[in-house]
């Protein structure tokens, strides 16, 4: 009877040390932790949702650098964006691996060509397509797919190979542990166990790339050296926490591999997975091994497997440094694991077993679980974008051959709803013979289904048609920002417009000046700076607004230059004059200094370079006034070059003045030298007549040594023009230039 309650108290001892109580709830809270992953990821919607995937694109510089920016700007952040060099460039990034996509935009057209990989995970591409079809969209433009494929074996090979190896690494400690126990009594069978997971390694690595269910491989000896790695690394990471923790150690080993393995687990890729999958994963050993097969055996990019096989070394290296100091460790902690490695007694072993099943089982049903009922087949949809298109409609204006056909149109041809009135009309002619034309604050129909005033406008001029541009929201062509203030509003005033010539389509730069409301009064104003909107206009196609970025900080200062009153394209720079008022009494007019670009550029502020009046130098300071405020220019003027000879056409000292003059220089940083009037265009303050602004337009009706000129008209009793909008229409003539 003794011996019987000895042998139960024994067991009882055996219990307690085999599974004690600290270790078992250690594990059911790992567990729990598990299963509550397992029901977040199961009901997650965040699934099928792209992650910072790698694309490239392929166009004019300023324009990919546009579609870049909203690729990167989108909700969620589905992709991580760049700019190829060139197509040759974007299609070595996909055949390797670095990039998932590359978006080749044929600006002629409205139809450009993305480029998938079918190594990829078929998801991860289905959901790259829709996202970059809703960023074409919202420039009217759509996609097609072209295909090619780098895999030398299917594309869920790598996937398989990782969840194998990884398999059999943790059935290796998992008998071991069941029949040895987790911690070894002494270093010499620590080191013996890890020499016989070397050996399974070498021999799974073997039977692995040999199986045909797995598809065959062409880098047969580069892929045995890889699952080779992998099952040490893995096998090592479980022994170490073995050491260190014994059971829990086990549980802890389990619930990793389910972390890591859930993406693969799934079929898809680890970049449809919500945070912290995408960054965590590809850090580990699972991860690691899947990216390093994945790049052997789906890319072209066999040097791309250094980073993640140096990962999996940092892993082994690390585990085995845990098992070797782990006693030391535990005896620091005051944990002695070594009662729980099993005793002789039957009763023990079996005891010891359960135990680890007791671990092992649920966190395996838990994986099981994982695959039933998390999402498997879904992408999820893009989120809405708002429409950058525009589209016209045309108003006949019969034929325009002269300058009172331009007037009769300016000034009787009462059109559509979207264009009443408006000032500025700076224009450029178009490579397909059509003339584009830009108007500042422009006002609309009372009737008109969208805002009735907006700060700019946009026409296109073809032969005995006019056409209003409109966005898709009804408003400004270049669309109004919020300011500074609650409530404020800054809106976009044309000054100027440049094009370069491209094969199919114009590159077509409008400068403008950013304004805000101070006051009720229609002058009541400030000048806040200048802003570029770049536009792509295909032959004979509508033009559409790509990318429009303001240059430098709101700064109401009226004596630093406004960049961009004038400007002109000329031996592939775009040179972008400034205009500027010293404030001082007696002095109506503005000083004129000179910037240059290249026009693939024209949005980088750092790539601008101004003249000194010796030299081009970074420092705006150091600008040069060709032109001196006193006596000087039009805030918003026009600069030209004919026959080898450069313009400089205003109207002197702004709207107190009254001549239309030409300033002429053998370049465009000058010397720039008056000549006498051209004409007279003074304001009537009795009558609240306003004339001011003139502006040349080349390429509009051409005759040697003359210009066309446009001058804007507008009253000082706002009510005259809203009655009448035809008050508030440019005015064209004709000059000789000197």
């Amino acid at each position: 009877m003794v011996d019987g309650e000895d042998q139960a108290r024994g067991s009882a001892v055996s219990w307690r040390r085999v599974f004690p109580r600290p270790v078992a709830i250690l594990c059911l809270v790992v567990l729990i932790g598990q299963a509550v992953l397992l029901v977040s990821l199961a009901r997650s919607a965040e699934i099928g949702k792209p992650r910072h995937v790698p694309i490239a694109v392929v166009t004019a510089p300023v324009v990919a650098q546009a579609l870049v920016g909203q690729a990167n700007a989108m909700e969620d952040q589905p992709f991580d964006a760049h700019v190829a060099k060139d197509a040759d460039a974007a299609l070595t990034g996909l055949r390797e691996g670095s990039v998932v996509a590359a978006l080749k935009v044929d600006l002629s057209g409205t139809k450009d060509v993305l480029l998938l990989n079918k190594a990829n995970d078929s998801r991860l591409n289905d959901a790259v397509q829709d996202r970059i079809d809703a960023v074409e969209g919202t420039y009217d433009r759509t996609t097609t797919i072209k295909e090619v494929d780098t895999a030398s074996g299917e594309p869920r090979l790598a996937h398989n190979l990782t969840l194998a190896a990884n398999v059999i690494a943790f059935l290796f400690v998992l008998v071991a542990s069941m029949f040895l126990g987790p911690v070894t009594r002494t270093l010499g069978r620590g080191l013996l166990r890890h020499a016989a997971l070397a050996g399974v390694a070498m021999l799974a690595a073997g039977v692995l790339v040999g199986l045909p269910v797995l598809g065959s491989l062409g880098q047969t000896v580069e892929a045995m050296l890889l699952i080779a790695l992998a099952v040490m690394v893995v096998g090592s990471a479980t022994l170490a926490l073995e050491a260190l923790a014994g059971l829990s150690g086990l549980a802890i080993a389990a619930t990793l591999f389910f972390v890591q393995a859930a993406p693969l687990l799934l079929s898809a890729d680890v970049r449809l997975f919500p945070q912290p999958w995408p960054t965590v994963v590809p850090l580990t050993p699972v991860g690691a091994m899947d990216e390093a097969l994945t790049n052997l055996i789906s890319f072209d990019d066999v040097p791309g497997t250094g980073v993640p096989v140096l990962i999996l070394v940092v892993w082994l290296v690390v585990s085995w440094l845990t098992s070797l100091v782990a006693r030391r460790v535990r005896s620091r902690f005051g944990v002695d694991l070594r009662g729980s490695t099993p005793a002789p007694s039957r009763r023990t072993k079996v005891l010891w077993r359960l135990r680890v099943a007791a671990v092992v089982v649920p966190a395996t049903a838990l994986l099981l679980a994982l695959v039933v009922a998390a999402p498997r087949h879904a992408v999820a949809e893009p989120e809405a974008m708002p429409s950058r298109a525009s589209e016209t409609e045309c108003v006949r204006t019969g034929p325009v051959r002269s300058i009172k056909d331009l007037n009769r149109v300016a000034g009787e041809l009462r059109g559509s709803g979207e264009f009443q009135g408006g000032d500025v009309g700076a224009s450029v002619r178009l490579q397909d013979g059509r003339m584009l034309f830009v108007f500042g604050d422009t006002l609309r129909s009372a009737d008109y289904e969208g805002q009735r005033f907006v700060r700019n406008s946009m026409l296109v001029m073809d032969r005995g048609c006019l056409q209003v541009v409109t966005p898709a929201d009804h408003g400004a062509i270049i669309p109004d920002r919020t300011g500074g203030r609650p409530g404020e509003s800054v809106g976009y005033w044309p000054m100027s417009i440049g094009r370069q010539q491209r094969p199919g389509y114009d590159l077509v730069a409008i400068s403008a000046q950013r304004v805000r409301t101070v006051g009720a009064d229609e002058f009541d104003f400030e000048n806040l700076g200048p802003s570029i909107a770049v536009f792509i206009v295909p032959r004979g196609g509508t033009p559409q607004l790509i990318d429009q970025r303001d240059i430098g900080e709101d700064d109401p200062d009226r004596d630093r230059p406004t960049w961009g009153a004038a400007s002109a394209v000329k031996h592939g720079w775009a040179y972008l004059y400034g205009t500027a008022s010293p404030g001082e009494d007696y002095v109506f007019g503005f000083s004129l200094s000179v910037a240059r670009v290249r026009p693939d550029a024209i949005l980088d502020r750092s790539k601008w370079r101004f003249w000194n009046g010796s030299e081009w130098v970074r420092d705006v300071e150091a600008a040069a006034k060709l032109i001196p405020a006193k006596g000087g220019v039009s805030q918003t003027l026009s600069v030209f070059e004919q026959d080898g000879t450069w313009y400089a056409l205003s109207k002197r000292d702004e709207f107190l003045g009254t001549d239309l003059t030409v300033w002429t220089a053998p370049s465009p940083t000058g010397p720039f030298t008056a000549g006498e009037p051209l004409a007279k265009m003074p304001s009537d303050t009795v009558k609240g007549e306003l004339r001011y602004m003139p502006l040349a337009h080349p390429g509009l009706l051409d005759e040697p040594r003359s210009m066309v000129v446009s001058y804007s008209r507008n009253r000082t009793d706002i009510n005259q023009v809203i009655k009448n909008p035809l008050l508030y229409r440019p005015r064209f003539l004709r000059v000789d230039l000197p």
